[in-house]
């Protein structure tokens, strides 16, 4: 750096001190706990996502290559969230138990005027299911949690792309307008922070983040106002501390690490912030009051770091290869379009304004043909080489293939590999790979919404909006995508009739059932079995009746 540059630098940095600008690690008094390298990898995968990979380019005069993009980290990203949420069935309910009472239908078997036996067409018993205790928790919770299920498709996306997500539920109060009667409602509502806009400050042994922060913007012509939300987990006890700062607009915001907050302001200066409490503690809870979802592959960019990387993030290279090879391609195209070299005395030319000569050509004409001295009697050749586009394909569709491979996902997804012979033990490793790479992601995002009600009942605990009781949390994914489930059900029916699994085992894998359901279920097929046999045993003595009875 220059003199003057340094000189700069430090006026900047006194001035900034004069105007009480702040950031976050000044303000929180605290050191960063993401890396260098996690920051410019989350701000890459970020511009690659948004299809602003640094190596795009249009041509110019120092470099007249184009590099295009074929799109491929929005690709990736919504083809995995969409894998793995497309038949995602969860639902919050109440315990429940199942006991046994009389059947108010049942009627004995009775003799009919012929002294035929009637028999009961129903059982004695029946099995009933009652919800233990208060159920109004659970049904608020599932009334908020639909609310969640509709936005998840989308900012699971966001967080494949860029490595994790930030859930963090809020409660709303509803203020109806005066005098019409409708009494006040206590909504929960989730804010997304994606990976590029919240700050972790400290993690736990098990890598699960204990203090972040989030910064949340609003902007008013050149004025710019942020809010820093900071959290603390410790020892069952979640500080909140909310903070509001103020700014030019034209203020670059840079690495979170570095951002310039602005100067400080009261929170009440702002409307839409002037309710929030500056510091609220919160008592006995198990975990911080936001839920991380972080992709499951391991961090290969800072190996120390519990964060998650991008589902793209092992292919960046490789999808800068993708993206040369197909500006390659586009290049052959335009470069070998039909021409024809025209001589320039072939050409009529017309007199302008200012004296000079030049040509009436159309748009068509003026792609077509090429003004050129050919130096020979003929007044025009064709320019129309063979075009090599079939080698370049192979090449591209190689490199798209390689891209599936590393990033876990099926082949023919970005490829086109119809033609590319395969054994049927590569088959089988390529589809375990996709299934395995599915399965870890299902269960990465069945924490992070475990984790989003706990927080959501902290809070309708928290703000007395129903009484306190259990609630149960189903999960049901469904694999048939990347299963062949005539083909598994077959083995499973086979291993059954050999007497390496039980019904039990069967009824739990494929409705997805705990050993109580199934063994439940079981017994009253048995019972339905039973009555129907002993229905058919009296529909064989009436019928003997009957027979004897006619005989004599």
């Amino acid at each position: 750096m220059s003199m003057w540059g340094t000189v700069i630098s430090k006026l900047k940095e006194i001035f900034k001190n004069m105007i009480g600008s702040r950031t976050i690690e000044q303000t929180l008094h605290v050191a960063p706990a993401i890396s260098s390298q996690m920051e410019t990898a989350i701000e890459t995968w970020s511009a690659m996502y948004k299809n602003q990979s640094p190596w795009l380019r249009e041509p110019n005069l120092d470099n007249p290559s184009r590099v295009v993009s074929l799109g491929l980290p929005a690709m990736i990203a919504s083809e995995k969230a969409r894998t793995a949420l497309i038949e995602l069935s969860s639902e919050i309910t109440a315990p429940t138990e199942e006991i046994e009472i009389d059947n108010p239908n049942y009627v004995p078997p009775s003799e009919d005027e012929f002294g035929n036996i009637v028999p009961s067409t129903e059982p004695e018993k029946i099995k009933e299911t009652r919800v233990l205790g208060d159920a109004s928790r659970a049904e608020y919770l599932e009334s908020q949690y639909k609310k969640l299920k509709k936005q998840l498709r989308k900012q699971i996306e966001y967080g494949i792309a860029k490595g994790g997500l930030v859930i963090k539920p809020y409660v709303v109060t509803n203020i109806p307008v005066e005098g019409d009667g409708v009494t006040p409602t206590i909504e929960i509502e989730f804010d997304f922070i994606q990976a590029d806009a919240f700050y972790p400050l400290a993690f736990n042994p098990a890598g699960r983040i204990t203090e972040a922060a989030f910064i949340q913007t609003k902007a008013e012509k050149d004025t710019i106002y942020r809010r820093l939300e900071y959290h603390k987990w410790e020892n069952n006890t979640v500080t909140v501390i909310n903070k509001a700062f103020k700014a030019n607009n034209n203020t670059n915001d840079g690495e979170m690490s570095g951002l310039d907050l602005g100067s400080e302001v009261p929170l009440s200066s702002i409307p839409e912030w002037s309710e929030l409490q500056e510091k609220a503690i919160i008592k006995n809870v198990t975990q911080p009051l936001f839920a991380y979802f972080r992709m499951p592959e391991a961090n290969t960019i800072d190996t120390s770091s519990p964060l998650g990387v991008s589902g793209f993030s092992r292919a960046v290279d490789l999808i800068k290869d993708a993206d040369m090879q197909y500006s390659r391609l586009l290049w052959e195209y335009e470069g070998g379009e039909l021409a024809i070299d025209i001589d320039r005395d072939a050409l009529q030319e017309v007199e302008g304004r200012d004296g000079s000569y030049h040509t009436i050509q159309n748009q068509l004409q003026a792609r077509l043909f090429r003004r050129v001295d050919l130096g020979g009697p003929d007044t025009y050749q064709q320019f129309a080489p063979a075009l090599r586009d079939t080698n370049y394909i192979e090449g591209l569709n190689t490199i798209l293939m390689r891209i599936e491979d590393v990033c876990g996902i099926s082949r023919g997804t970005l490829s086109d590999s119809v033609d590319v012979a395969r054994t049927a033990t590569e088959l089988k490793i390529l589809k375990q790979r996709s299934y395995q790479t599915n399965a870890d992601i299902q269960q990465a995002i069945e924490d992070a919404v475990r984790d989003t009600i706990y927080i959501m009942n902290v809070y309708a605990t928290l703000h007395e909006i129903t009484p306190e009781g259990e609630y149960e949390v189903n999960f049901e994914w469904d694999d048939s995508i990347i299963v062949d489930i005539d083909e598994e059900i077959n083995k499973r029916l086979t291993l059954m009739q050999n007497g390496l699994v039980s019904k039990l085992e069967n009824r739990m894998w494929y409705f997805g059932e705990t050993e109580q359901q199934a063994a439940e279920a079981l017994i009253k097929i048995n019972q339905e079995v039973m009555q129907n046999a002993e229905n058919d045993m009296v529909l064989q003595y009436n019928e003997y009746n009957m027979r004897n009875r006619n005989a004599q």
